[in-house]
């Protein structure tokens, strides 16, 4: 499930990496908030980062654990995760 208000208010430099996924091919697949705190959200890719991104204040992380997803950046100064899927 997914909802417009997760995505219009999705952090600006996660919204920067999700815009250029989804030019490239990537799709979401799902959003949620409320998790890991209060004011999180996060938004779910369908496939794998098609290109590495780095910019300030943003962390990448490599979960790879298949019980919840394969990569993340994360928003250190809003708590917002835009991660990626395995497909």
């Amino acid at each position: 499930m997914t909802s417009k208000e997760h995505i219009e208010n999705f952090s600006k430099p996660l919204t920067g990496i999700l815009e250029n996924e989804l030019h490239l091919g990537n799709e979401i697949v799902e959003t949620s908030g409320g998790w890991p705190s209060p004011n999180s959200i996060v938004i779910f890719l369908k496939k794998p980062f098609l290109r590495d991104y780095a910019l300030e204040d943003l962390e990448f992380r490599e979960v790879n654990d298949p019980h919840w997803w394969k990569s993340e950046y994360v928003d250190k100064k809003s708590n917002h995760i835009l991660a990626c899927k395995y497909e």
